[in-house]
């Protein structure tokens, strides 16, 4: 797999999350079913390839970690919301 197509598979599971973060945040639901395998598969997409290119790679990972933590945050807040009703 190239460092492009491994970067275009990051920014789609990114775009995911944020719309996932979004909804959570409006009150709906979301199915996050593979969510896991598909964060996985992205680290060992970069692991195969040579590291200078997964080091240029280091900024959309980031990018990336920071939405699953966005997400995890908007899953807490919605669980705390959930509970004082």
């Amino acid at each position: 797999m190239t460092k492009a197509e491994i970067r275009a598979n990051i920014e789609q599971v990114k775009n995911y999350i944020n719309d996932c973060e979004r909804r959570i945040a409006q009150g709906e639901s979301v199915d996050l079913t593979g969510l896991d395998q598909k964060v996985e598969s992205i680290c060992n997409e970069v692991a195969a390839i040579p590291n200078e290119e997964g080091k240029q790679l280091e900024e959309n990972l980031l990018s990336l970690f920071s939405a699953i933590d966005k997400l995890a945050n908007a899953m807490h807040d919605s669980e705390q919301r959930n509970s004082e009703d």
